[in-house]
């Protein structure tokens, strides 16, 4: 997946995000852990990274944590060149700092749309049932670049690159090159 798609991938994911947190501080008095608050919003519970928080956790402290995990991911998805550890890390240190057993079932829940996301991380915890364990990496590559690395024929690399030629639905976006 090219580059420009993961990071849309991640806006809709920071979106989704700032939703359940509206909903828990909107309904914290009615909803005391993130239990009840999926319960009461099939719309949030429909998240599969949602599941992986601890259920008995509270509603504010999910707010809160959440705003600190999602605070930095504007101005880090609008870098020319993206710090795939400090958008995972940020979620890691924060969502999942006194659980870390949720931390495989929220990246297997991100990985289907971002696949390098938490490869950075020197931890993972046990693997969950949807996504296999993760190894550390000394340094993450670009997409494209590891595409290459994986033996992609200058054809299908081609075919990839088109999404990001100057027929883009979004050419002000200032990570694409030639803009």
């Amino acid at each position: 997946m090219k580059d420009a798609f993961e990071r849309r991938a991640l806006l809709l994911h920071l979106g989704d995000a700032l939703h359940a947190i509206s909903a828990a501080l909107a309904d914290h008095a009615k909803h005391h852990t993130l239990h009840h608050l999926l319960n009461a919003h099939p719309e949030l519970a429909a998240h599969a990274w949602l599941a992986a928080m601890p259920p008995k956790m509270k509603t504010a402290d999910f707010a809160a944590r959440a705003s600190a995990s999602f605070a930095a991911w504007p101005a880090l998805l609008l870098e020319e060149q993206v710090d795939y550890s400090a958008l995972a890390l940020a979620v890691h240190d924060n969502l999942f700092a006194e659980d870390r057993s949720g931390w495989p079932a929220y990246i297997g829940a991100i990985k289907p749309e971002v696949e390098w996301f938490g490869d950075a991380l020197p931890f993972t915890g046990e693997p969950s049932p949807v996504v296999e364990p993760v190894q550390a990496k000394d340094e993450i590559e670009p997409p494209a670049a590891r595409a290459d690395a994986q033996g992609v024929s200058a054809q299908e690399a081609s075919q990839r690159d088109s999404a990001e030629d100057n027929a883009r639905l979004y050419p002000s976006w200032p990570w694409k090159p030639g803009v």
